[in-house]
């Protein structure tokens, strides 16, 4: 296990991080704790997700029972895009319709996601600074008491590698890299520290890892840290969630005809940019960050396909019962 007494340098202060660490401190799998830490989060946020969903539904609603108005509108003050606009605005508010709502959805994922996302930037920085401090403890203990090779593989040994699946380093990228990060790759993309007190450089304490793990070449397959496989999967299940999301709640663009065009077209690219923006996160940063986007994902499909559902029939019930007081003039 990674963690040891005595660290001196290496802080976890992030929350997400700290949850993650308590969650691993109970499982003990790096990889199986980023997929129970992605199925609690959806299942703890899902009342905030049905909610939204009922707000959206409601909101669709009215828009559907506007739509005649809005449409004499747009007849009306074809020629005027300016007062159609205001007239339109005017409806809404009267209606009680937020014209905003439609961008909730898209502004909580975005919202969520950096702030998971940087959690997991923090846990992954610790861990690689703890693996640092323990690195130092070994060299520490064993320098000019056994032989340069001993030390070596005493190193070797003490790289606390967390594997899942496929991928060798899960604090890696699920991709054709290293297993063992440079030096460049641990001050920069995981953004670490290496300690003041080190007795000796990062290469010297990583080396006998880095040599025995990282591949000798690009195409030196076996060892690759990944196969692209978590970050397509990212990408794919994000363009899923982004189609299931907008069949459950579809908005009803205003203005003009060639306003509501331009509205429809920003959308349709917005359904396009989101998944591939958030997926490049999944492709360049850590395998676990992969991990808890493409679990997440799942989630959230489940979530929207089960509501929508359940959602529907409902309705079709309030609207039978509706139709039978209508006929009958009570239920029957």
């Amino acid at each position: 296990m990674a963690f040891i007494d005595g660290i001196v340098s290496a802080e976890m202060t992030n929350l997400i991080g700290r949850l993650l660490l308590a969650l691993y401190n109970a499982i003990g799998d790096f990889g199986w704790t980023v997929v129970v830490f992605a199925v609690l989060l959806r299942v703890i946020l899902s009342p905030l997700d049905i909610w939204q969903k009922i707000s959206m539904r409601k909101q669709n609603r009215k828009m559907e029972r506007i739509r005649p108005q809005m449409e004499k509108l747009q007849r009306q003050y074809a020629n005027d895009p300016q007062t159609l606009r205001m007239k339109q605005q005017e409806l809404q508010k009267k209606e009680k319709i937020h014209v905003f709502a439609s961008c909730l959805p898209m502004i909580i994922t975005l919202v969520l996601f950096f702030f998971i996302w940087d959690g997991f930037r923090a846990l992954v920085s610790y861990e690689n600074e703890v693996i640092i401090e323990k690195l130092i403890r070994i060299y520490n203990d064993n320098v000019g008491k056994v032989s340069a090779e001993e030390l070596n593989i005493l190193l070797r040994d003490g790289y606390d590698l967390h594997s899942f699946l496929w991928v060798k380093n899960i604090f890696m990228s699920d991709i054709g890299t290293n297993v063992i990060p440079s030096y460049e790759q641990f001050v920069g993309t995981i953004n670490a520290t290496m300690p003041n007190t080190a007795p000796v450089t990062y290469d010297v304490l990583v080396g006998p890892a880095a040599e025995f793990y990282n591949k000798t070449g690009t195409w030196d397959f076996a060892n690759w840290n990944g196969y692209f496989v978590l970050p397509i999967l990212s990408i794919a299940t994000s363009f899923i969630t982004t189609k299931v999301m907008q069949s459950a709640n579809p908005t009803m663009p205003t203005g003009t005809a060639e306003q509501q065009k331009s509205q429809q077209k920003t959308m349709k690219i917005m359904n396009y940019v989101m998944p591939l923006m958030l997926g490049v996160f999944a492709i360049m940063y850590s395998s676990a960050f992969a991990l808890y986007y493409f679990i997440s994902n799942v989630m959230v499909a489940i979530i929207n396909i089960s509501f929508t559902l359940i959602y529907k029939q409902i309705e079709k019930k309030q609207a039978a019962d509706t139709h039978s007081v209508v006929i009958g003039g009570k239920k029957r």
